[in-house]
């Protein structure tokens, strides 16, 4: 304990909230923190105080709901996809979130097999009994076991969530830490120092006291009855007690009801105000004064939420960096990956896919016949499909593909990757139904590439794929025959 801690020692103050260190004198020893009931004290407030619960879950909501993706090089984005899906990286972020705001810090240990990382195990930080430290970082953990055992877990196996640290703290500080702590003032005419209570310690008595003033101060009422006595007024004052909520007294006798009335938060108002305003600034966050606040106009609100922005971006950055260091890092490295190299990054936010047109499809898949098409037709109508045609599904058809253009159906037998484009030619076959073929020269002699059908002819392509297939055989044989000369 240094000077400070033993002068206040000896004037009678107990640091009740702080480390002093991210808790205060009464939880650090030397190289050691002994977080004791401080984590328990922050999830309380977080847990029975409904500003601070409605703050931390909807800033986290916030941070969180823009969603994420990871970019980088194909072979890491797949290894660190597949983790994302394993350890369920959404529920992993929530959680870390709100924890990291409401007590300053998250712990996850990392969980290795056979060298690879595989996994994310949550530590509660009200099991950890001690944490060591050095300079400039922490070491390892104390945890407690269900069993009553102490488990030693060395700092490089953890992920550690923070927003931001204070001074040469190692551990992170909540966002309503300075709701959180006590505070003292130094009287100079008595030369004593005084206490103050943390706000939330003022907020909860003021509340108690408001509830105490309620119970005492129900709606209250006097019945006199002038004229009657003794045992008649007797009879009268237990059916009164007896009397339910809402129900009225009848009689023909004279009687003067008096109402007692009192306001307990009449002259308590401005106080009320002013804490109310030190809890929300101490949260940080703007949405307790679109349910709260009757005057808060929308141009406030688009304000303050555009203040609460940077708030949330800043949180996002903090976050980015933790994943990015100490998990997708560790994780490529146990796949013998360099992470510089493999240039992982997580990103907030879902990246927009482009709107795809009906003009789009017809470029992509209109190329002439010995021109393999960016889409093939199977995937055209799945876009198709996509965009709200009511299209059947259909069967593979061997290697065949049915392109179309403005102006013609293309049926290719084969794949033109495999074709030379110098040794492609075209042939009319019937002019009089605009039917015409192109063919190519390959190793065991002429082939037949694609059948064109004029869609001034044809309108159906499963009727120009038909009559190709009924007739293939003939042209075949007439088209090897001639050597690609003439009509069948």
């Amino acid at each position: 304990m240094g000077i400070i801690g033993r002068i206040l020692e000896r004037l009678g103050f107990k640091a009740r909230e702080g480390f002093l260190e991210g808790s205060g004198s009464a939880g650090y020893s030397g190289s050691t923190i002994i977080p004791g009931n401080i984590f328990r004290r922050r999830l309380e407030c977080f847990l029975k105080d409904p500003d601070t619960y409605t703050a931390v879950l909807s800033l986290t909501s916030l941070v969180v709901g823009s969603g994420f993706h990871v970019s980088g090089r194909d072979d890491a984005v797949k290894i660190v996809d597949e983790f994302n899906y394993r350890v369920g990286m959404d529920q992993v972020l929530f959680k870390a979130i709100s924890e990291m705001l409401w007590s300053g810090n998250s712990f996850w240990l990392k969980i290795y097999d056979s060298g690879r990382l595989v996994g994310l195990r949550h530590i509660p930080l009200t099991m950890i009994s001690a944490i060591h430290r050095d300079d400039y970082e922490i070491r390892f953990l104390e945890v407690q076991t269900l069993s009553g055992g102490i488990l030693k877990i060395d700092f490089e196996k953890i992920a550690h969530f923070y927003f931001i640290k204070h001074g040469g703290e190692v551990l992170g500080s909540p966002i309503n830490r300075p709701l959180l702590e006590s505070r003292t003032i130094y009287d100079p005419d008595r030369g004593a120092v005084h206490e103050l209570p943390s706000y939330y310690d003022i907020k909860w008595g003021m509340e108690w006291a408001m509830w105490k003033v309620l119970m005492k101060y129900p709606p209250r009422h006097i019945y006199q009855f002038p004229r009657i006595g003794g045992e008649a007024q007797r009879e009268y004052a237990e059916k009164i007690k007896r009397m339910l909520p809402g129900e009225d007294i009848i009689t023909n006798q004279e009687i003067k009801v008096i109402e007692v009335k009192m306001d307990p938060r009449a002259r308590f108002d401005a106080y009320v105000e002013y804490l109310d305003n030190k809890v929300t600034i101490g949260l940080m966050n703007s949405i307790l004064r679109l349910f709260t606040k009757p005057g808060f106009t929308e141009a406030s609100a688009r304000e303050a939420n555009r203040i609460q922005a940077n708030i949330v971006a800043a949180i996002q950055r903090a976050v980015k960096r933790v994943v990015e260091r100490e998990i997708y890092d560790p994780l490529l490295r146990s796949y013998d990956i360099d992470p510089i190299e493999a240039e992982i990054r997580f990103n907030w936010g879902i990246p927009e896919k482009p709107r795809i047109t009906l003009e789009d499809v017809q470029r992509f898949y209109t190329t002439p016949p010995h021109v393999e098409p960016a889409l093939t037709r199977e995937e055209v109508r799945r876009i198709l499909r996509s965009l709200g045609f009511p299209l059947i599904s259909e069967e593979l058809r061997e290697d065949w593909r049915i392109i179309e253009s403005e102006r013609e159906i293309v049926v290719q037998l084969k794949n033109p990757e495999k074709v030379k484009p110098e040794s492609v030619r075209d042939i009319v076959i019937d002019p009089d139904r605009g039917i015409r073929l192109t063919f190519y020269e390959a190793d065991n002699g002429l082939e037949i590439l694609a059948a064109i059908f004029d869609k001034n002819r044809w309108r159906d392509p499963e009727e120009a794929e038909n009559w190709l297939r009924e007739n293939l055989d003939a042209i075949k044989l007439y088209f090897n025959a001639n050597g690609g000369r003439g009509s069948p």
